[in-house]
């Protein structure tokens, strides 16, 4: 269920790039919205959203300035209500957790109602990949306000050419997710592919922020005439339901989602011992049968598929760079194609 914001008081968003340092899409669209936002400024972006405080967060500025995806720690891993609540200080990235929840935050839930802190009510954390996904919205299973704003993105984002997909996601809970967004009683999570690490992309920037635009906007009007919006989305989507991506249950211990891993090589855990197949490789959200070929080794020898996660799957953050490290899991991941309520954001068993 979405966190509803009283009428009369305008809907606090927090804009965060940069929560991986070495992203820099996140930062340029927060740097530019920063400007686009400046009393000085003569482009229209407030006057727009007059129902909307909006703000901005550089999320880790030590691992920014390092190009770095973190320093110490994955700070996006850092944000579950345990983690918080245990009050660790061990990393750079630990720190850092504290001090943004306690800005935007605090995390906070009772027995009956998830419900986030009063210092931003939507947290829009943008990222990149090194895949080939695409746009990518990552919400919450049951956030109705944050799933249908998803549907309005898919919708207004396809009207300009760009396909949009929609992920479910992995914790089934908001008080269980370790990302940032989650302490936000309404996340969402941008995630625009592909560029390299430490790279600017013009056309992944203008994509990035076309699919902001279009989530302000959504949220703009959920403000100011939500009755009107209603009957939009319904033109949008008249089945009711809107196509969406989750991630299949983890199979090894330790895991958020299922991934198909890969060795690394005994002298750095974090370089692979087996690489990503020519034929797999770009080709995310697409099916892999058993028998296909998956990884390369050392000696040129094809790996196929093995069956491990059933035939067909679908596999999507193939070659994903951030997940070269151990800490954020290593491997690709395993997707399963579904709908969701466009009412209730639920999927639709």
């Amino acid at each position: 269920m979405a966190n509803v914001v009283a009428s009369n008081s305008p809907m606090k968003v927090t804009v965060v790039g940069g929560t991986h340092g070495n992203e820099y899409t996140g930062v340029w669209c927060i740097k530019s919205l920063d400007r686009r936002l400046s009393p000085s400024s003569s482009d229209p972006t407030s006057s727009k959203f007059p129902n909307l405080q909006i703000s901005t967060l550089l999320g880790n500025p030590e691992a920014h300035l390092q190009n770095k995806r973190f320093v110490e720690q994955d700070l996006n891993r850092q944000f579950s209500y345990k983690a918080l609540a245990e009050s660790p200080t061990d990393s750079l990235e630990a720190k850092r957790a504290m001090e943004i929840n306690q800005l935007l935050g605090p995390k906070q839930f009772d027995e009956e109602n998830e419900s986030g802190g009063t210092n931003a009510n939507v947290i829009i954390d943008l990222h990149t990949t090194t895949t080939n996904m695409g746009t990518t919205l990552i919400v919450g299973e049951g956030n109705s306000l944050m799933t249908q704003c998803a549907a309005y993105v898919v919708h207004k984002c396809g009207e300009k050419g760009d396909n949009v997909c929609v992920l479910m996601h992995t914790h089934q809970t908001q008080k269980a997710r370790p990302h940032l967004a989650s302490i936000a009683p309404n996340p969402l999570s941008i995630e625009v592919g592909p560029v390299p690490q430490g790279v600017l992309r013009h056309d992944i920037v203008e994509k990035t922020q076309q699919a902001l635009e279009a989530a302000l906007e959504f949220l703009e009007k959920h403000k100011s005439e939500p009755k009107a919006l209603q009957q939009e989305l319904k033109t949008y989507f008249p089945s009711g339901q809107v196509p969406c991506y989750r991630s299949a249950p983890a199979k090894r211990a330790g895991e958020m989602s299922s991934k198909i891993p890969w060795p690394c090589d005994p002298s750095n855990r974090n370089f692979p011992s087996w690489m990503v197949h020519k034929n797999v490789q770009d080709t995310d959200f697409k099916e892999i049968r058993t028998g296909d070929p998956l990884f390369v080794d050392l000696d040129g020898t094809t790996i196929p598929y093995d069956g491990s996660h059933g035939s067909p799957v679908l596999l999507m953050f193939i070659n994903e760079g951030g997940y070269y490290y151990s800490s954020s899991g290593t491997g690709i991941s395993v997707a399963c194609r579904d709908n969701y309520s466009l009412d209730s954001g639920e999927l639709i068993v």
